[in-house]
């Protein structure tokens, strides 16, 4: 419903002074008769349309009936000049609210009232106004995947009889409609970014008559286009023939794609020697790639938009694997991803080399059903991940017996480095450490350390030694505006905690209630009431669903 401002004018002025009485003093004034009733107030309109509205007003003393009167594209002036668009007389209380119909669509329209007392016009009121706007048409059909490109969109509509269209507005792109696409009903736009969210407008007129959100897709210039059926392991690892270039982009269509199967069906490992980028092409139709990454030689890692699925796996091995010593790696940066793997898998991450790795960022990404057997869900213990930033992103049941991000100190090795920073902002975390093992959120004790816990909302974690203890995260990290449910240990000390836990987050908020609409079935959507919502915390896809 589209907002609207009321404008009420005052219609009388009562003054006080001294008064000589020469009757009775036991006279009383019971009533006061003003020059006219009162103008109506509190003016609503509900229940609009794109050619019709509901209309109601507080009544006025005095009045028996009202006379509207509805201009278009009106400044609320009071002159009330030209044609009204819509003129009823004598409206009682009893036909409020009054629906009004025959407006048009996408317009500004003022209503105005006005109070009238029958047989006494001199006593009718001002007219009092309010405004309102009709909704807009929808012409616009949704875009199909295949109608989306890198820089373009091609849209299609439908026009009602008696309609015609003009012009289509995409973010700063004004096009107007040549006599072809209106007999086509299609247009394409080009000139748009790859990757990025818009809004397509289609007007008539001046009046908006449809709009459609999407996406474009992955940015497609000077990528390897990959199909479902093609050798992808033999395309991320090249042959001597056609060695795989550093910087090399892999856009894939959707579809499943299994790396390294075995005889009976297991998926396994490809190896990533240059650094690359994976990409899904269509958000509504991310590809799934079965398997896992073992990196090499310093390469670095762009994921986006597509589904890792390790839970086909012939081992139990991490999702990543850094396999070469004494390199510097490059970022390891996932974004827009659903990840999932084995449930006995050891991890997501293996830094077991002696080896720096510039950054491991993960965002806007959803990772679930790693268990971690025999390892740590993050974990570091020959090398120095220089910055691990967990961000906008949801975990669940994942590192149910062991820690959550584990850096060993290495700092021998590495002569002059700093400490790994540790980020994560704006997470939902579910069921970590929830077997209440002697583990924790933060094992890092790689020296020179810094942690930040912020906004984050979290539900089931039973570590026993809560955020850290004293063998991990040199300094107290920043924690602020995190939200709890049914944890212990991590915002005061439960009876089996341990003796050595740092610190607590003693300004955390504990839930009443669990604040998601389905865990189990990976719906987080926050309660309304709870919060967390009100606060905004957690991954933001689950207020945004709300």
């Amino acid at each position: 419903m589209k907002k609207y401002s009321i404008f009420t004018f005052a219609i009388g002025l009562i003054a006080s002074a001294s008064l000589t009485s020469c009757g009775d003093a036991s006279e009383e004034i019971t009533s006061i008769q003003f020059g006219r009733v009162f103008s109506p107030i509190n003016l609503s309109v509900n229940n609009i349309g794109e050619t019709n509205a509901d209309i109601k007003w507080a009544l006025s003393d005095g009045a028996t009936s009202y006379n509207m009167q509805i201009f278009a594209d009106d400044s609320l002036s009071y002159e009330m000049s030209g044609t009204p668009a819509v003129a009823i007389s004598g409206i009682k209380a009893e036909d409020l609210p009054i629906n009004v119909n025959g407006l048009f669509f996408d317009t500004k329209y003022t209503v105005y009232i006005q109070s009238i007392t029958e047989g006494k016009s001199e006593r009718d009121s001002k007219w009092n106004g309010a405004y309102f706007r009709t909704n807009s048409k929808q012409f616009l059909n949704n875009p199909k995947p295949a109608d989306i490109s890198d820089r373009g969109v091609t849209l299609s509509w439908v026009v009602e009889e008696g309609y015609d269209v003009s012009t289509i507005v995409i973010g700063d792109i004004t096009h107007t409609i040549t006599a072809e696409e209106k007999e086509a009903a299609r247009a394409t736009i080009e000139g748009l970014t790859p990757e990025t969210e818009y809004t397509a407008y289609l007007y008539y007129n001046g009046k908006q008559c449809g709009n459609r959100k999407f996406t474009t897709i992955a940015d497609l210039a000077g990528a390897i286009l990959v199909h479902e059926g093609d050798d992808l392991k033999k395309l991320l690892e090249g042959t001597e023939e056609e060695p795989v270039v550093e910087g090399s982009v892999f856009a894939l269509y959707g579809g499943s794609y299994d790396l390294n199967v075995n005889d009976i069906g297991e998926t396994g490992a490809v190896k990533i020697s240059k650094s690359i980028t994976i990409k899904g092409i269509y958000p509504t139709d991310q590809p799934i790639i079965n398997g896992r990454f073992e990196l090499n030689d310093g390469a670095g890692l762009t994921l986006s938009q597509v589904i890792i699925n390790g839970s086909k796996n012939s081992t139990t091995d991490q999702i990543f694997n850094y396999k070469t010593a004494d390199a510097n790696y490059g970022v390891l940066d996932i974004q827009n991803c659903t990840i999932t793997g084995r449930a006995d898998g050891k991890g997501l991450l293996y830094l077991n080399v002696k080896a720096t790795v510039e950054a491991i960022n993960i965002t806007n990404s959803i990772i679930y059903g790693i268990e971690c057997s025999g390892g740590d869900f993050i974990d570091s213990r020959v090398g120095l991940p220089k910055a691990i930033t967990l961000s906008k992103s949801t975990f669940s049941n994942v590192a149910k017996g062991r820690d959550f991000i584990r850096v060993d100190d290495k700092s021998g090795d590495f002569a002059g480095q700093n400490g790994p920073i540790v980020t994560i902002d704006q997470c939902t975390l579910y069921n970590i450490g929830s077997n209440a093992s002697n583990n924790r959120i933060f094992y890092v004790r790689f020296a020179g350390n810094k942690a930040t816990f912020t906004n984050n909302v979290v539900v089931g974690t039973k570590y026993k030694r809560g955020f850290a203890n004293g063998t991990a995260i040199d300094l107290e990290p920043t924690l602020q505006n995190n939200f709890y449910f049914d944890c212990v240990n991590l915002t005061s000390a439960s009876a089996s905690a341990d003796a050595t836990i740092s610190w607590f987050d003693t300004e955390g908020t504990i839930e009443l209630a669990n604040p998601f609409k389905d865990a189990d079935k990976l719906d987080f959507t926050l309660d309304p009431n709870s919060a967390a919502f009100k606060n905004k915390a957690g991954d933001p896809r689950w207020i945004a669903a709300q």
